[in-house]
């Protein structure tokens, strides 16, 4: 959707401060494997450790994470309109990756209400987003339009880290995506983004992981479901197809209980859940 010139000097000040902040348990824990941290620092209720996304009337409010991190705080202000942000969060994701899921879908409005944008605050060539059937690296300073009502997924195969900036917006009738944004200028959707390209995903592919089925069982559910959902990363095919494989290796283990339990991790991350609802099956 645009680029913003990223001040390294004070960027850098503001990393350092977030890193320093200890990562706690979250609402969404059930979607990631390794590290994954967010940090508040705009939010409904103006507190550090609220972490859940709500519809909220009128803009979110900043919390004491946005004091330790100024020049981020200033971009939230400044590049985008603060009055109609809803949420802002500093994300780090770090020798891990969030499995394919879809948000929004818990709450009131229609999806194509809530808007969310991204944006990589530190390069990282083995750091990567999916978005239904697109895989993306993002570069320092590109404002992206996540869909994220669209199955989506997120990965760094590195350990290095990789900070970035997710802003939510929300609204109540038509609107346009330049909307956001508190200068026009800052709109630019004809810029080049860094599409990955992907070997094919063949056949003979999907039955190598279908038969992986032969080997799960409770104690390594989690472990297979993480490894299907790289593939898409490596091979050009829908991030929601991770479900069907799992679920049909679930069935060649001839286990009920599996096949259940693999069901409900489908339903509850591309389906459909209350808000506040938690994944237990996946555990």
């Amino acid at each position: 959707m645009g680029k913003v010139e990223l001040d390294r000097v004070r960027l850098q000040q503001d990393l350092e401060a977030l890193a320093a902040i200890p990562r706690v348990e979250e609402e969404y824990d059930e979607f990631s494997s390794g590290y994954w941290k967010n940090l508040s620092l705009w939010n409904s209720s103006g507190e550090a450790d609220d972490t859940m996304y709500r519809d909220i009337q009128g803009a979110a409010k900043p919390t004491a994470h946005a004091t330790k991190a100024p020049y981020l705080d200033e971009l939230i202000r400044t590049v985008f309109d603060p009055n109609i942000v809803k949420m802002a969060r500093a994300r780090n994701l770090v020798d891990a990756m969030v499995i394919p899921h879809r948000d929004f879908i818990e709450l009131d409005k229609d999806n194509d209400q809530y808007f969310r944008t991204f944006m990589v605050l530190e390069d990282n060539e083995s750091a990567f987003h999916s978005d239904d059937d697109t895989v993306i690296h993002m570069r320092p300073g590109e404002i992206w339009y996540l869909d994220a009502a669209a199955p989506h997924s997120a990965v760094n195969f590195s350990s290095n880290s990789r900070q970035s900036l997710c802003v939510d917006f929300a609204f109540d009738g038509p609107f346009t995506e330049d909307q956001i944004f508190s200068e026009k200028s800052f709109y630019q959707p004809a810029l080049k983004p860094d599409i990955v390209a992907r070997k094919p995903f063949t056949d003979e592919h999907r039955n190598k992981l279908v038969r992986l089925g032969e080997v799960i069982d409770k104690d390594n559910f989690k472990d297979i479901l993480f490894l299907m959902s790289r593939v898409h990363y490596r091979y050009d095919v829908p991030a929601a197809e991770t479900y069907t494989w799992f679920i049909e290796a679930c069935h060649l283990a001839d286990d009920a209980t599996l096949v259940a339990r693999a069901e409900g991790v489908r339903d509850y991350m591309i389906g459909q859940r209350a808000l506040g609802e938690r994944l237990l099956a996946v555990a």
